[in-house]
């Protein structure tokens, strides 16, 4: 509701600058936007409905209107989520950059030559620097060299926040996703794909669970996304220096970026 309510100062005031656009709002009679904020499912829906235009001057593209075959499910923008609680308020699409958003529709392109009538399930894709900072603080309780694994600091960012990622899986066509030994934002070390070779040998990945993270890595890498060691989901268009150097940040829903480039360490590093 807060950032909801942020959401409409903004609109009213009709910011626009080179690093953000910001939408128009009606304003109600008597000067004031008091209606528009007690409505806050008014206000998000006015607000979703200008979210493609808004993206769209960002370089952001819908996914679901580039390639219909892939499938979204954006947990986020639901609480069915590892915090279980609705974290995008106006996000309820997969946006990303143009050209990582191409790259991964060939994708798809190759997911149809090898498995006809599978789909690509994605989750999460363009993410708010702002909602990096909640996925953070909520996992305050993991020692900090420990927290990157699951989520990136935002001091540095991630590569969501740049809609260069993105968080998938695979559905058969039956419209089932693939069994992958792990369920998404499981952040048991079973979940990491640096170390199958151990939960195989265990037992307790199945060599089927294990063939369908490598058909997904397969397909992903036909494009040159890379995964990361804790996660089977997510992968990386770029690295998150060189992306800083293509892109800009998105800092809120409402259309905020920034330049925030980053520099070439000895081994440029991914994040998720």
């Amino acid at each position: 509701m807060l950032r909801i309510i942020a959401v409409l100062v903004l609109l009213s005031a009709c910011q626009r600058s080179n690093d953000s656009y910001i939408s128009d709002i009606p304003l109600i009679e008597g000067g004031t936007n008091s209606q528009n904020i007690e409505d806050s499912f008014n206000a998000k829906q006015y607000f979703v409905g200008q979210t493609d235009s808004i993206y769209g001057l960002l370089d952001l593209v819908n996914l679901s209107s580039l390639n219909g075959r892939i499938l979204t499910d954006v947990k986020y923008a639901t609480t069915d989520n590892f915090m279980n609680v609705q974290l995008y308020d106006t996000i309820s699409s997969i946006y990303l950059n143009k050209e990582v958003a191409e790259r991964l529709s060939k994708c798809q392109d190759f997911l149809d030559s090898l498995k006809p009538g599978f789909h690509l399930l994605v989750f999460d894709g363009i993410r708010p620097l702002q909602v990096q900072q909640e996925m953070w603080e909520a996992l305050d309780s993991i020692p900090v060299y420990r927290r990157g694994k699951f989520v990136s600091n935002p001091a540095k960012g991630s590569v969501h926040n740049y809609g260069a990622a993105v968080d998938l899986t695979i559905v058969d066509t039956e419209g089932n996703q693939l069994d992958m030994g792990a369920g998404y934002d499981d952040f048991r070390e079973i979940a990491f794909p640096s170390l199958e070779y151990k939960f195989l040998a265990s037992g307790e990945l199945a060599q089927t669970q294990v063939n369908n993270r490598k058909l997904l890595r397969k397909v992903m890498k036909k494009q040159g996304f890379r995964s990361i060691p804790s996660e089977w989901w997510h992968f990386n268009a770029f690295s998150r220096v060189t992306v800083s150097r293509k892109y800009k940040r998105l800092l809120t829903e409402s259309g905020a970026v920034e330049w925030f480039r980053l520099s070439y360490p000895k081994k440029d590093t991914v994040s998720i």
